[in-house]
């Protein structure tokens, strides 16, 4: 019965995938009828193609036909917005990713392992439970907006008459000041009133960096420059104290701005009038970026870059769940201040802010237009510093407001929605994905090397065609997250492939933010440095050396397993899949090396980078070590327990003869029958194989961000 399960659900996937990839785009329509009738023409022609092709009993396989069609109509039920196409599609992974676990689960506790095997195999379940919740997440979003038809929330219409005072605050440190004051200049020219600029540089060190700000500012009409040594809290702190002590008091609205960023004059005309609606705590436009044009790497990076807000925000908006991200965004004055402000511990403080006045029963509100552009990190140690911040922010907030995000908390001060707090939720956890990543690449490595050294290994086997299914899992997430990608984005094929090799390239690093976030409290703020002072080759190829070194090890791993002769076809291919993850790393840097940037930026490079002390850099590498420990001991599990799996495991996959049609329709129709005689190896239809094959999770795709899709 599970091979029929796992069978059934590899061919609906593999078409569900195809409908998708072709047609999930252009169905304009939703219908639960339709949505139905797909639903069920799906699992019968899947279930005739395991039938025809592997001659699976026809009663297990229409329970097969079953299975699925009941996961997928709870997925038309629920999901009334989509078109049919995005119904069947999500509700197939679902079949397929119950299917594997409940395959996974049974394998470990009760499969005859050994104490020894049942601990490797628990180890590995956990990574493949993340991973597949992940995969089901990222697929989930990308989903909700390519195949959606409808919108649920009603949003107010902004009011062009509602002018109240807005206070614009710029927070810099150690940034070139003809680019800060280029951006003063640009918001001075907003087409508004009555609003003001507040300047805060803080805790530069070099006067002939802030000096010439000054000098800019001192007389201008609407701006005020303020300049602060030794102030804590990083650029929250900075925020907080320009709240606090240097806003007009007349301002009831506050909005945060990049040094980089050049404001559109109709900026604040047409986000302020939807603040008409006291519900509203927070607007948020898109973060886009300038000067990435004609280079193939900066194009990569500002295509990543554009899921997230293409894509995530819009998918949230509907829920009332969207973060506050920062750089043009606009918040109510009094809501803010009612928090207390923003808060100094967490070093991604923005989206903290907006996930606590959602707590108070706020609204914030995503509008999708581009009303400012700034500038991307300009190297890729840059890119990778930026992607560490967000995900260590990210997992300061899910460790501080993780239990406020539970659906059973009933605190009365916290007002959210179910849909908010598994948004929130997901959001955080998302980032546990390159985490994953890499649990699996130690899991593959070790189970290689017993391979090698011991010709086989048995820890959780695959028999077979079943292999079919996660393959089918990492295949299917691939090819829908480039399809998401084009589709959301509106670039071609080959700008998505990068854009999507540039989410890969963030792995090791966002997995390094991971386990730091997840054993230390204090954050290192690491600011977004827009240059380098080494060598622009050397530098960038030396930023993605210890990813280097590890796709290195993967690889080198899989080219012992073929001149050993040990290994299958599935454990060669996720060890070319892993080695290519951790290698897009170089790639990336090596493109980077190849970027010619204008004069100006060239200029803005020569920013210096900003030095953590000695006390965090060994806090650091004490995160570090620990991460290291805990990967050793990871390795070891699975050494050992794949080298002592046990004596009594058993097959998963044994079926009975069968007789008659191989057809499930044609086993109701005709009659058909099968017989329960045992199935023993090498008859005609057997499908295990007699050598096991270590399992080895789906690995599931990014979509960081960024998401992964990456969150900011």
């Amino acid at each position: 019965m599970l091979l029929s399960v796992f069978l059934t659900c590899f061919a609906a996937l593999v078409l569900t995938t195809a409908l998708l990839l072709v047609l999930g785009h252009r169905i304009r329509f939703s219908s639960r009828i339709l949505g139905a009738l797909l639903a069920v023409l799906t699992a019968v022609a899947a279930g005739e193609i395991v039938g025809a092709v592997w001659h699976v009993p026809p009663r297990y396989v229409l329970g097969a036909e079953v299975f699925l069609v009941v996961m997928t109509l709870l997925v038309v039920a629920v999901r009334d917005v989509w078109n049919p196409i995005g119904q069947v599609f999500y509700g197939c992974l679902l079949a397929s990713v119950v299917t594997y676990l409940a395959f996974a689960g049974w394998v470990t506790f009760a499969g005859g392992l050994s104490a020894a095997g049942m601990a490797a195999s628990a180890l590995l379940l956990v990574l493949e439970l993340v991973a597949l919740v992940l995969t089901a997440s990222f697929a989930f979003e990308s989903i909700d907006m390519v195949c959606r038809t409808k919108w649920q929330r009603s949003i107010p219409k902004p009011d062009p008459n509602h002018r109240p005072f807005v206070s614009l605050h710029i927070a810099a440190y150690n940034e070139p000041p003809d680019m800060l004051i280029e951006t003063i200049k640009s918001v001075e020219a907003i087409d508004y009133d009555p609003f003001e600029i507040v300047v805060i540089d803080n805790n530069t060190k070099d006067q002939a960096v802030w000096q010439p700000v000054y000098e800019y500012c001192k007389n201008r009409k609407r701006v005020r420059f303020v300049h602060v040594d030794e102030l804590e809290g990083y650029k929250s702190g900075a925020l907080n104290l320009v709240l606090s002590e240097y806003t007009d008091p007349r301002a009831e609205i506050v909005g945060v701005i990049d040094a980089d960023y050049l404001v559109d004059p109709e900026y604040l005309k047409s986000m302020v009038g939807y603040f008409a609606e006291p519900s509203v705590a927070f607007v948020q436009s898109p973060q886009d970026y300038r000067d990435w044009e004609g280079d193939t790497y900066m194009t990569a990076c500002y295509d990543a870059y554009k899921y997230f807000f293409s894509t995530t925000m819009p998918s949230r908006n509907d829920r009332n769940s969207i973060i506050f991200a920062g750089t043009m965004g606009l918040l109510r004055k009094s809501a803010l201040e009612g928090l207390g402000g923003w808060d100094e511990w967490c070093i991604t403080e923005d989206a903290e802010t907006s996930l606590r006045l959602l707590m108070r029963g706020y609204e914030g509100i995503y509008v999708p237009q581009s009303f400012g552009r700034g500038i991307m990190p300009l190297t890729f140690a840059a890119l990778k510093s930026q992607r560490f911040r967000w995900c260590f922010g990210g997992m300061q907030i899910l460790r501080r407001h993780w239990r406020d995000l539970m659906p059973w908390n009933r605190d009365p001060n916290n007002q959210m929605t179910l849909a908010q707090r598994l948004d929130y939720l997901l959001g955080g956890v998302q980032w546990l994905n390159d985490l994953a990543y890499f649990g699996f690449t130690v899991v593959l490595v070790a189970s290689a090397w017993l391979l090698i050294t011991q010709g086989s290994i048995q820890l959780r086997p695959l028999y077979g065609a079943a292999v079919l299914l996660p393959a089918a899992l990492i295949v299917s997430g691939l090819l829908r997250a480039i399809w998401a990608l084009r589709h959301r984005t509106g670039i071609g094929l080959k700008r998505a492939v990068l854009a999507f090799v540039n989410w890969l390239s963030m792995s090791w690093t966002v997995a390094v933010a991971t386990v730091q976030g997840l054993i230390r409290r204090q954050g290192v703020f690491m600011r977004t440095p827009k240059s380098s002072e080494h060598s622009r080759r050397l530098s960038a190829l030396w930023s993605a050396r210890t990813e280097s070194l590890v796709a290195a090890a993967v690889w080198g791993s899989g080219i012992v397993v073929i001149l050993k002769g040990v290994g299958t076809w599935f454990l060669l291919t996720l060890l070319g899949w892993q080695g290519f993850v951790y290698a897009s790393a170089p790639y990336m840097a090596w493109m980077n090396a190849r970027t010619q940037l204008s004069p100006e930026l060239e200029r803005r490079r020569a920013t210096e980078w900003l030095r953590e002390g000695r006390g965090l850099r060994l806090a650091f590498l004490a995160g570090a070590a620990a991460g290291l420990v805990a990967l050793a001991v990871m390795a070891t599990v699975v050494t050992f327990g794949g080298s002592h799996p046990g004596t009594n495991v058993r097959n998963p996959f044994a079926l009975p003869k069968q007789t008659g049609s191989t057809s499930p329709i044609g086993s109701v129709i005709g009659g058909g029958s099968s017989s329960p005689a045992p199935v023993t190896p090498g008859s005609a239809t057997v499908i295990p194989s007699v050598t096991a094959t270590p399992t080895l999770s789906p690995t599931p795709t990014p979509t960081a961000s960024p998401t992964t899709s990456p969150t900011p």
